[in-house]
């Protein structure tokens, strides 16, 4: 009788402690074109210049979005970082950019949009 007035205590604890998630700090970019095409193949760089007396800082994060046009980015502490997309059209040898930027939130899931336009 003893035993289990421990033992049930014991595995309602562990049940609660494997459940639980690991909170991540994520985004999502998504990489259009200005007909609101998903561009596949575009590098999608994040970046954040050295901040005096900032923690987090020079962290660069650089991928190439998937068939869907969206590179997925995780950090370990939130973060406002620069954003700039970019990827070489193929057809006219055009350079296509897009520049903008994003702030990470602990333990949630940010979503952004670039466009990407034809440079001068």
């Amino acid at each position: 009788m003893k035993i289990s007035k421990v033992l049930i205590p014991l595995l309602l604890v562990f049940s609660f402690i494997s459940c639980s998630e690991e909170t991540i700090t994520k985004g999502v970019i998504s990489v259009y074109d200005m007909d609101g095409n998903t561009v596949s193949g575009a590098t999608v760089v994040l970046s954040q210049e050295e901040i005096t007396g900032v923690t987090q800082t020079n962290v660069i994060s650089t991928l190439v979005s998937d068939f869907n046009g969206q590179t997925e980015h995780i950090l370990e502490l939130e973060a406002l970082m620069n954003v700039t997309a970019f990827i070489l059209s193929s057809s006219n040898d055009t350079v296509l950019l897009g520049q903008s930027v994003i702030r990470f939130v602990y333990g949630k899931t940010i979503y952004k949009d670039i466009e990407i336009l034809p440079t001068n």
